[in-house]
């Protein structure tokens, strides 16, 4: 499936303000951890902004973006989603599939009875599990293993 370039992922949410030069602390979305380096561009307010510097108090990173330098604008940035343009995601082999790319898929049994709609995949320490919403009934949870997902399309 080609990735339609103007599609943005989010990579990282801002909560809170770090320092007085400007630093927000960031909630990590990725597993790359080479997304938050200094020199690289990320996508802020759905804008271009570089990442001037990184800093990791508590093991979290402190991020510092062009335009931002001071604690009073960078305050504006708190609630806000650092994303990436979808077409800068590496291809995944065969079978495995990005979170985003599941969300709203329709989910059917075996035979081609639909249940409803993927709406949201939870992280458990064994397998993820698919949060499914069926219209007028109660939401369904499928672990994401083999013996109950036979086949995603």
């Amino acid at each position: 499936m080609a990735r339609s370039k103007r599609k943005k992922v989010a990579v990282g949410a801002i909560n809170g303000i770090w320092g007085v030069r400007g630093h927000v602390k960031v909630t990590v979305l990725t597993s790359n951890p080479d997304r938050f380096r200094a020199g690289v561009t990320l996508l802020l307010q759905g804008i271009p902004r570089k990442v001037l510097d990184v800093q990791f108090p508590r093991g979290y990173p402190a991020v510092l973006f062009r335009g931002f330098e001071s604690r009073e604008s960078a305050e504006s940035l708190v609630g806000e989603v650092i994303e990436i343009p979808e077409s800068e995601l590496p291809e995944l082999p065969e079978g495995e599939y990005y979170t985003h790319d599941l969300i709203g898929m329709t989910v059917e049994t075996p035979d081609g009875v639909p249940l409803g709609t993927l709406v949201e995949v939870l992280r458990t320490g064994s397998n993820d599990v698919y949060l499914v919403r069926r219209e007028g009934d109660k939401d369904v949870l499928l672990p994401a293993i083999p013996d109950v997902i036979v086949s995603v399309d």
